[in-house]
């Protein structure tokens, strides 16, 4: 028996039949609706709000009369106020699948494509600009777990409300797509802002994009969810940044195995090297973050030499080179973010800063502290950071930065002067892979 006077909300409907109407209470509890024709009884109606329910809104002069339902085998409508349907359906939004998406948006111009589907841009009856995300069913089904992955997206935004993540509104299906309505964000990619930034944005901008971006990991990794897939593209800029694209997200379950998942170039270690006994958590997303910042303090990515991205960013090389044409190079934040990228981009994830203690590190930076490397070390996370000159040699040791003749000490926080400028001697950090 249910506890009725836990329902979220209830109210009454009603069951047209050819003789006789009958009446029926619906109470809504949180992770489903129950129908019942008395409080003393099994209720007869009982539907689970997940997204294997398919509900269509029967909607007459713009607003909702009815919901339908496939109820053992048969189609079963249910009458009620308009009023306490449309209150019904803000609440279950995003738990179930609604069918009849012409009857509350208007699609218009298309604003993006993806690899199933196209972004639109769609008004709402209440003249409200929303995003659509129109996914090929087909397509998904002929992708690799496909469905399964489409499915869990929108498990885990739902579960997600923050200002700096785009928020997951509700979803309908046809025949042939499935429609996923989120917010619409009246602005540009961080990639798209970088196109026209060849050395980089200012400090400034970098820490405005990153105080917000590491709110929304913050806000996810305290949730139990990894993101997996960080980089510009999914970094919308608008009056407040938000964090898309849950495609890849998963669960931070240490039994379970993930594989290999993120975009080039902005993979962490252990998972583009993934291995079957090794899983991987949340400190896989402050890897691509930190190839985020490297891409916003510089214009340049991390991995980027000769050879593919793909394959550069599996063997672990790279330098971490100040840009000499930014007019910040030699200021003494661009020294500080330079010492925290170092440890934000670690081979070992153990030995990479929280989301919460990045953020800590980057106030510390924004209010001129020039200790960001003591700091580190007094929370003792970190091994120290081991600087090299382009003329010294490099021996390929497991986790060693060897030099021939001269090197810095790891207690030296790196002045303006030590930094990569044009006809000075040029300071780099180099990760080489464990081998």
């Amino acid at each position: 028996m249910y506890r009725f006077d836990n329902a979220l909300f209830n109210f009454p409907v009603t069951r047209k039949h050819f003789f006789s109407d009958k009446q029926y209470q619906l109470f809504y509890f949180k992770d489903q609706l129950v129908m019942t024709d008395n409080l003393e009884k099994q209720a007869k109606y009982q539907i689970k709000l997940n997204l294997t329910t398919q509900l269509n809104w029967i909607v007459s002069d713009k607003k909702i009369q009815a919901f339908e339902i496939s109820y053992n085998n048969k189609m079963k409508a249910f009458y009620a106020s308009p009023h306490n349907y449309q209150l019904l359906r803000e609440m279950i939004a995003g738990k179930v699948f609604y069918c009849g998406i012409k009857n509350f948006y208007d699609i218009q111009m298309k604003v993006g494509q993806g690899m199933i589907g196209e972004v639109y841009r769609g008004v709402s009856l209440t003249g409200d600009y929303v995003a659509i995300k129109k996914c090929d069913k087909q397509k998904l089904a002929s992708l690799q777990g496909g469905i399964p992955q489409f499915i869990q997206e929108l498990q885990l935004l739902q579960q997600l409300s923050h200002i700096n993540i785009l928020k997951l509104k509700e979803v309908f299906f046809d025949q042939q797509f499935y429609y996923i309505i989120t917010d619409f964000i009246d602005g540009k990619t961080l990639h798209t802002e970088l196109l026209s930034r060849p050395t980089g944005l200012s400090i400034s901008h970098t820490l405005k994009v990153m105080f917000q971006i590491l709110n929304a990991v913050i806000y996810i990794h305290k949730k139990g969810i990894m993101h997996r897939d960080i980089n510009p593209h999914n970094i919308m800029l608008s009056e407040n940044v938000k964090l898309i694209d849950f495609g890849l997200a998963r669960k931070i379950k240490n039994q379970i195995i993930f594989p290999i998942a993120g975009t080039p170039g902005y993979m962490a270690p252990e998972v583009i090297n993934y291995k079957q006994d090794k899983p991987y958590d949340e400190k896989a997303d402050i890897f691509s973050l930190g190839c985020v910042l490297y891409k916003m303090l510089t214009g340049e990515n991390l991995f980027h030499k000769n050879k593919n991205n793909f394959q550069e960013n599996k063997d672990g090389f790279f330098q971490l080179r100040k840009n000499p044409q930014h007019p910040e190079c030699n200021s003494s934040k661009m020294d500080q973010l330079f010492v925290l990228l170092a440890h934000m981009l670690e081979s070992q994830p153990n030995d990479r800063p929280s989301a919460q203690f990045s953020m800590m590190l980057l106030n510390e930076i924004d209010n001129n502290n020039q200790q960001i490397d003591r700091l580190i070390r007094k929370q003792q996370i970190m091994k120290p950071i081991n600087m090299v000159t382009d003329d010294m040699s490099i021996e390929k040791t497991p986790r060693s930065f060897a030099s021939n003749k001269k090197e810095k000490s790891n207690d030296t926080i790196p002045k303006s002067d030590d930094i990569t400028t044009q006809g000075k001697k040029k300071l780099s950090r180099v990760i080489i892979k464990n081998i």
